[in-house]
């Protein structure tokens, strides 16, 4: 799952991320985002990467999902 969540005006060192397995919250000094996801995700093993020319944050996360397990192997 890939989200792109636009934060103008804002720097890398300001974003506060933080992933549990069906929320992910971002806040900056300016903004808040509790964003509930459609599924549950492994929050440890997620990516994050800020774009500053298009003042865009994108997260990339895996989704946990019953028997991945048996049908990727």
């Amino acid at each position: 799952m890939v989200i792109k969540i636009k934060l103008p005006e804002t720097k890398y060192s300001d974003i506060t991320l933080d992933i549990q397995d069906k929320v992910l919250d971002l806040r900056t000094p300016q903004k808040k985002l509790l964003l509930h996801l459609p599924y549950r995700v492994d929050s440890k093993n997620g990516k994050a990467r800020f774009l500053s020319e298009e003042e865009t944050l994108e997260v990339t996360l895996r989704v946990s999902r019953m028997f991945d397990f048996i049908n990727f192997l």
